[in-house]
């Protein structure tokens, strides 16, 4: 969204990956990587007790440990940043979802067939939260999903036949802003 836009905004939310039920799967991961191989780093180096019948090199086993330490940081740093935006004014809906979509992607009002701000299952319907695009089967029937947290979303029909979904914290805020955006402009002028 620049700073061209001159619309009232009806609504704005973002919602950070650090609010969302998989904040609390990243620690499990990073624990169950390095916890291990930690250990193991101990027993070869620290011990000097070879770690397995066929050990890594001292070396190899500190470049595995380093490897693996740095990528499990990088990709909490990447899920820390995460975030769900969106925004709905008089010309439509804008949303981004840093760091999978950077630029600010547009709705418009008139590629909009329907809505309709429902309960949702994210693991049922969508396979999880986050970024779900058409790859898989679920995804497919029913849309692409941006979800970070919660079951409610704005559910969109489009009128080529997609569908897509916004997930949202703020349903009754987010449902008004829709009404605002579809009835605007439908009205005859006195």
């Amino acid at each position: 969204m620049g700073n061209e836009r001159h619309n009232k905004i009806y609504f704005s939310e973002v919602q950070p990956f650090t609010e969302s039920p998989v904040k609390w799967i990243y620690p499990i991961i990073f624990l169950a990587s390095v916890a291990p191989l930690a250990y193991g780093k101990y027993q070869q180096l620290i011990l000097a007790k070879p770690l397995g019948d066929n050990p890594a090199s001292n070396e190899g086993l500190l470049w595995i440990f380093a490897f693996v330490f740095l990528f499990l940081v990088l990709l909490g740093i990447f899920f820390w940043k995460s975030k769900l935006e969106v925004t709905i004014d008089g010309e439509g809906i804008q949303y981004r979802f840093p760091v999978f979509i950077r630029k600010w992607r547009n709705i418009k009002k008139g590629s909009i067939a329907r809505y309709e701000v429902r309960k949702y299952s994210p693991l049922l319907e969508y396979g999880g939260w986050g970024y779900r695009s058409m790859q898989s089967p679920r995804s497919r029937r029913n849309g692409i999903a941006y979800n970070v947290s919660g079951k409610i979303g704005l559910q969109l029909y489009f009128t080529n036949g997609r569908k897509m979904l916004l997930g949202t914290r703020r349903p009754a805020a987010m449902e008004r802003a829709m009404k605002k955006l579809m009835d605007e402009n439908e009205r005859p002028y006195d």
